[in-house]
């Protein structure tokens, strides 16, 4: 088991340490999935950059970054949604 910690800052950013990146194979352009569970516990799931996924296996030049990585979002919403997580919250506290 690996533990870690980090701190968030006055604009609520945080790092995830480098211990964590290496035991769970994160690498920059991944997508974190961030679920509150009941009692305040908080699960954070992986998404592999959808980018990277997907390089090679389409010549549309009309497939760019922005558009996959704008998708990527839509379908992560909507699995948070259906899966009864918080989904997306910018609200302050």
């Amino acid at each position: 088991m690996t533990v870690a910690v980090s701190r968030v800052s006055r604009k609520g950013l945080t790092t995830v340490p480098s211990a964590v990146r290496r035991a769970v194979g994160i690498e920059e352009g991944d997508l974190l999935l961030w679920e509150v569970k009941k009692g305040g516990e908080i699960v954070v799931r992986v998404e592999r950059d959808p980018y990277e996924r997907l390089r090679g296996k389409y010549r549309n030049p009309e497939l760019t970054y922005e558009r996959l990585e704008g998708e990527a979002d839509r379908l992560l919403e909507g699995e948070a949604i259906a899966g009864g997580g918080a989904g997306h919250d910018d609200s302050p506290g």
